[in-house]
């Protein structure tokens, strides 16, 4: 407790104090004395910031240089042997180990940088502040192998009596658990060393723009790692979700997480009674289960969000989910319907505007009951997009290019030429058939189409021989008779009704 005599106030503010107060001094000795008290606040005040910016930048350099020794502890007693000893294969275990050492990597780096000038602090932070986002990965494998070394740590006692000797070692004196979760601690430990630093820095000095930037790009980075150990967190409860299930409903899919879940009375059509249910609520869907989720649960049914509606009905807690034909009457029986309702509202809302603004959902979800849940893991496939799958029976069409023409009806001369070259190759094969009588048209087909075509495009001029062109007269003359056959046929017919 302090004295009664113990001063509250430095010497120049009681000096200046008095100087006010009691006319002891003329006019201007009193202002020079106020001046000199002024300038001496300053001085001091100066002083003291400088000070105190430096025990930041000093802090900076010594949790720094504690981190990169606990890196090391983690990379040579622990990982390091695991990998040599392969108390378990995989890649997850090399890749983290690869991961510390860039960390350990980036640390040294910003130590010697930080030494080299330590009134440069900023620029050491700007040129490797974008590598902190390597930490992200880091957070990614560590959730995964902190979920692995717990397994292993059950079913394997010579893994565990080995991690129990490696932490009770003098020079390590930690356990695994702690020195995994140090990198996912350091980059927001950044963000509170550089605030730190910032604070004690004047705004005429040097680095104060520079360490404003630093700032922002360590921030940057902390978001991003806390954003990808949260969506970690959220997958980790949907999968814990999913082993509760007991009826095939898929909940796992990418963007997908629980946002609220708990129990929740339904009150019976006839309104007499109420069951406990219950109730998962999810960022696309609502789920009505059976049983608990410590031992087992039973989806019984599943409600589209864009299709819902949630309505309170009593001021008491009862509100009403509507769903197309689905209609469900429920309160909480611990008082927090309020919380339900306004977290299936807001869930709803923010549902229909995410499927305005990025890929929408099939608009054609329903919602499922008792033997069509099954159906909900491919509820949002439309059937009109899936592939359709070949016959066994049908056979693939080879195309011959030769036979493949092209036209250019811009090219006249071209088409002329092409004209040509038609022709005299009709002409060559009418040379084959000089000593055939054609008696009947369907002796030879092609033979015939090409008569045809030929005929239409007036390409006779061209043929010299007179074989040739009594060939041509005879079929056409046989076209001929048997239009009219096909004329007199019809006549008949309609003549007989």
């Amino acid at each position: 407790m302090d004295s009664p005599r113990s001063p509250h106030n430095n010497l120049s503010s009681e000096l200046r104090n008095i100087i006010t107060n009691k006319n002891v001094m003329t006019m201007k000795s009193r202002m020079k004395v106020l001046n000199a008290l002024n300038e001496d606040d300053l001085r001091n005040k100066a002083e003291r910031e400088k000070r105190l910016r430096l025990q930041a930048i000093k802090e900076i350099l010594t949790t720094e240089a504690t981190y990169l020794q606990q890196l090391e502890i983690l990379m040579e007693f622990f990982l390091q042997p695991i990998i040599e000893k392969k108390f378990f294969n995989g890649l997850l275990i090399n890749t983290l180990y690869e991961n510390v050492k860039t960390l350990y990597n980036i640390s040294g780096e910003l130590i010697r940088e930080i030494r080299e000038d330590s009134e440069c602090i900023a620029g050491a932070f700007y040129k490797l502040a974008p590598f902190f986002k390597l930490y992200s990965v880091y957070a990614y494998d560590y959730e995964q192998l902190s979920t692995l070394i717990q397994i292993i740590q059950q079913k394997d006692p010579v893994f565990k009596n080995f991690i129990s000797e490696q932490e009770t070692r003098p020079e390590v004196g930690r356990t695994l658990s702690s020195l995994l979760i140090i990198p996912i601690q350091r980059v927001p430990r950044y963000k509170l060393l550089l605030k730190e630093v910032l604070q004690h820095t004047p705004n005429k000095h040097k680095e104060y723009n520079l360490l404003q930037a630093c700032l922002v790009e360590v921030e940057k980075a902390a978001v991003h790692i806390n954003n990808l150990v949260a969506v970690n967190e959220d997958t980790k409860k949907l999968l814990n979700l999913q082993k509760c299930i007991v009826n095939g409903v898929n909940l796992v899919k990418p963007g997908r997480k629980i946002l609220m879940q708990g129990n929740l009375m339904r009150v019976s059509r006839n309104g007499v009674t109420a069951y406990r249910r219950y109730f998962v609520l999810l960022n696309d869907t609502l789920l009505y289960c059976k049983g608990k989720p410590e031992s087992s649960l039973t989806v019984r049914c599943v409600l589209p969000l864009n299709k819902c509606k949630v309505v309170s009905v009593l001021s008491g807690g009862l509100f009403r989910v509507t769903c197309l034909e689905e209609t469900l009457f429920l309160y909480s029986e611990n008082g927090d319907s309020n919380s339900w309702i306004q977290m299936l509202q807001k869930s709803i809302i923010k549902y229909t505007e995410s499927r305005q603004t990025l890929r929408k959902d099939s608009s054609s979800r329903q919602p499922l009951r008792h033997k069509n849940i099954n159906l909900f893991q491919s509820d949002d496939i439309q059937e009109k997009y899936l592939k359709r799958k070949r016959e066994k029976n049908k056979k693939d069409v080879q195309l011959n290019p030769s036979r493949i023409m092209y036209f250019d009806k811009e090219n006249q001369e071209n088409d002329m030429e092409e004209e040509k070259e038609n022709s005299f190759q009709l002409h060559r094969k009418s040379k084959r058939f000089k000593t055939d009588n054609l008696t009947s048209i369907h002796q030879d087909k092609d033979t015939l189409e090409l008569c045809v075509m030929e005929s239409s495009n007036t390409s006779f001029s061209y043929l010299t021989d007179s074989n040739s062109t009594h060939y041509f007269s005879s079929a056409l003359k046989n076209i001929g008779e048997f239009f009219s056959y096909i004329s007199s046929s019809v006549k008949n017919l309609f003549g007989h009704r």
